[in-house]
């Protein structure tokens, strides 16, 4: 049994072991960006339909982050339980965040459904993209209980260490995603495109619980209640609520960034938005997937009480995640006219101004990778409420506050998109030396889960 110990804590301390862990998550994300490509790509010809798509993402994008309570809570906890061998709080885990996660899931689809309309006209939709938005919300936002389902039980699997498992089923899911887009965008447009990734989260939901009972072998279909423990529920609401509300604070401070966007009345300013966001997420993509391994092994480790371990885990990551954000970054910013250019993007001035938000951006990626990576060292250890009320009180007073003073029309600076992004970028870079602080000052090793 100890010498089992051993090569397990060897296994969990090495660089490659995170590695193996971290290649089917960044597969996963980058999946789920060529397909956001794709759809864009596939009906750019209609830029009305890339304005009503834009809007309605950054609206939903705020809900999904709901989901991620439970399923932020669910890995963390998971892992923890996985560390200490208690089989028992494991089980109970599996139960509490499914049931909670798809009732949920329901509840937002209705309000999206019954609301959508009230929504597009706070943010200042374009009232030319306005039936177009509402069509494509419609669908894809009643029927995001799906999404909800497929979060929570993707999380089981990483959290089980099935990464694999999770990366196939999201690219059956993108693949279906993209064919359904070649079948119907043609003849039903951006109807087509909501049809499609319907149909394809409908389809994924139905394999990834076929895996998820193979796998895990914990039923949670047949008696979702059976295992259902109020204890686990406050706990997976004490993790997953600060966590949740750190990332549904971004989200909802990127629908008031997109409202001064918006304002500046060009909808190609709003789809350079669009897409320079969809360039960055290239960036950051290597990070966000070796901060979601570096989860799971460091929740084991801390469920093995291995402090120094941990630490050294933390800024093992940290490490691979700034060189992978600065050569990322770097690189879209030399290319940024032929990435545009794959859009349809053509104007000699949004092209500069493009190129301009991707060079601010290399600063803004630096200062994500410290953010991104200590965010959830701190999360997964127990120390939630810090990152959290942080990451909300210079979200809105420098993000936001900033893109409206150096961005917003007829403002005193007046700088647009370009003011837009060095506030983002001001907001992230000095974040990233308060976490640097907080974790080498050692606060998070009092406030251990288990």
């Amino acid at each position: 049994m100890n010498m089992q110990k051993t090569t397990e804590f060897k296994k969990l301390i090495s660089f490659k072991y995170l590695l193996l862990l971290t290649i089917p998550i960044f597969l996963e994300l980058l999946l789920q960006v060529i397909v956001g490509y794709t759809d864009q790509i596939m009906i750019s010809s209609d830029q009305d339909a890339v304005t009503a798509i834009t809007n309605t993402n950054t609206i939903v994008n705020v809900f999904i982050i709901a989901f991620q309570v439970f399923s932020m809570g669910a890995i963390i906890l998971i892992s923890h339980y996985k560390g200490a061998k208690n089989f028992a709080g494991e089980k109970s885990v599996y139960s509490v965040a499914f049931v909670l996660s798809t009732i949920l899931g329901i509840t937002i689809s209705l309000i999206l459904l019954c609301f959508s309309e009230y929504f597009f006209t706070w943010i200042k939709l374009d009232p030319t993209c306005m039936e177009k938005g509402l069509i494509y919300i419609r669908i894809v936002g009643g029927c995001l209980f799906l999404q909800a389902i497929l979060t929570t039980l993707s999380a089981f699997l990483k959290s089980n260490s099935y990464m694999k498992d999770s990366t196939i089923i999201n690219a059956v899911i993108n693949g279906l995603n993209i064919l359904g887009n070649f079948i119907l965008i043609p003849h039903l447009g951006i109807m087509g495109v909501a049809i499609a990734s319907v149909a394809s989260r409908a389809i994924g939901v139905i394999i990834i619980s076929i895996v998820f009972l193979k796998k895990i072998q914990v039923n949670i279909f047949r008696h979702p209640l059976r295992d259902f423990s109020s204890a686990t529920m406050k706990k997976i609401l004490l993790i997953g609520g600060p966590a949740g509300g750190e990332a549904l604070s971004y989200n909802a401070s990127q629908i008031l960034i997109l409202f001064v966007v918006n304002g500046l009345g060009n909808k190609g300013l709003v789809n350079i938005k669009s897409y320079a966001s969809m360039f960055a997420m290239l960036s950051y993509m290597f990070t966000s997937a070796i901060s979601q391994a570096m989860q799971v092994v460091l929740g084991e480790l801390l469920g093995m009480g291995k402090i120094e371990e941990s630490k050294r885990k933390v800024y093992q990551t940290l490490i691979a995640g700034i060189i992978s954000a600065l050569i990322l970054s770097s690189i879209l910013y030399f290319i940024s006219d032929y990435a545009y250019g794959i859009f349809g993007i053509t104007d000699k001035e949004l092209l500069h101004i493009g190129k301009m938000i991707l060079l601010i951006d290399i600063a803004l990626e630096l200062g994500r990778a410290f953010n991104i990576v200590f965010v959830r060292a701190l999360q997964t250890s127990g120390d939630i409420l810090f990152p959290t009320i942080l990451s909300v009180i210079f979200c809105w007073s420098v993000a936001v506050l900033g893109s409206f003073v150096l961005g917003g029309k007829n403002v005193w600076l007046n700088m647009g998109l370009i003011g837009v992004w060095i506030a983002m970028a001001s907001d992230e870079c000095i974040r990233a030396i308060i976490f640097l602080i907080r974790f080498k000052r050692g606060a998070w090793e009092r406030k251990i889960i288990l």
